[in-house]
């Protein structure tokens, strides 16, 4: 296996609070099992729906396990998978097309391209066939989509609203993707478990989410060892046990703080490097030196907003306060 050790430079190999990438499979780790029953799935059904709470890896399981085992299915078959990826945000036709745009190597400010693209979807929810040819996207090429953060759909709409005019399009252009081209486009919705019943306000998703889906359950102990302790030793570097039983204490039981853990690492290899002693293992030295879980983050953006200049403060905070908002339990 390749080392991420080059020249006697290091490099870090946690992603922190955001999710891994296709690119990084190499470094995901303890979630073998996972991958292969969502695999299993889609392949059979031709859709799943990837389900659980927000911070449980949804995104970085399909991401790096099941995109590589698509790509490694590839080689095998002979045949040839195109991956496709996208959030729906508060534009789910124009970020669909200029996924599509992508893969079939069209630059998205073609505007009159992007633009025949959205109308056909939105107008025409039988159209992928359609659009797939449009892009000479070929009938013997197989298509995976990915459809990241689907309860963006439920979440930025208002009843009623004419965002869920277009929400309720786009899922039924999915469900009608799906029904109908099981053998050539293969489609896997992350959904937040939490908003699993808005679901319900759609008859057809309704169905092909009963009908295949999987819930991610909590990583194992040992699971998680391999994903403290894999990316290190892939990148060529030592981790010393006993940090390692502190880190798996703090988050065995709260499988929402994978990214919390994910971000303390992150900032725990990057104290271990700026102290530049490559032959020592990452320790709990450098743990506490950065905040632990329970601070890392906090910690990290202080460092961050004491670098800004007066008015950037100004702008930083006035940012914050609008994206923050308060529940009845404050």
């Amino acid at each position: 296996m390749a080392s991420l050790k080059q020249d006697n430079d290091y490099f870090n190999p946690f992603p922190g609070l955001r999710p891994f990438t296709q690119d990084e499979s190499n470094l995901f780790f303890g979630r073998d099992n996972e991958i292969e029953e969502i695999t299993g799935k889609l392949l059979s059904n031709g859709f799943v729906a990837v389900l659980g709470p927000s911070g449980s890896g949804k995104s970085s399981i399909v991401q790096c396990g099941l995109f590589s085992r698509i790509k490694k299915l590839s080689a095998v078959e002979g045949s040839f998978w195109r991956t496709i990826y996208l959030k729906p945000g508060t534009d789910p036709f124009g970020n669909l097309a200029d996924a599509l745009l992508y893969e079939a190597g069209e630059n998205k400010k073609n505007q009159d391209l992007r633009n025949e693209i959205i109308a056909t979807l939105k107008n025409e929810p039988e159209s992928i066939n359609e659009v797939l040819n449009l892009l000479k996207i070929k009938a013997g090429e197989k298509l995976l989509l990915f459809v990241d953060q689907f309860e963006e759909l439920f979440r930025l709409g208002t009843l009623g609203s004419g965002f869920d005019l277009s929400a309720e399009r786009f899922v039924n252009l999915l469900v009608n993707t799906a029904n109908q081209n099981k053998k050539q486009v293969f489609i896997t919705l992350a959904l937040r478990s939490d908003l699993v019943a808005e679901c319900a306000r759609f008859k057809g998703l309704t169905q092909l989410v009963n009908g295949s889906n999987y819930f991610v359950p909590e990583m194992t102990r040992e699971n998680l060892r391999e994903a403290i302790v894999g990316p290190v030793k892939y990148a060529g570097a030592t981790i010393d046990p006993g940090l390692v039983d502190i880190l798996l204490d703090e988050i065995t039981g709260q499988p929402e703080q994978l990214p919390v853990l994910q971000h303390a690492l992150m900032r725990t290899w990057t104290r271990w490097q700026e102290l530049d002693d490559p032959g020592r293992p990452l320790s709990h030295s450098d743990y506490l030196a950065v905040g632990t879980m329970t601070d890392a983050i906090s910690k990290h953006g202080d460092e961050v907003y004491d670098k800004l200049d007066p008015h950037q403060k100004i702008i930083c905070e006035k940012l914050f306060r609008t994206i923050t908002g308060k529940s009845s339990d404050n």
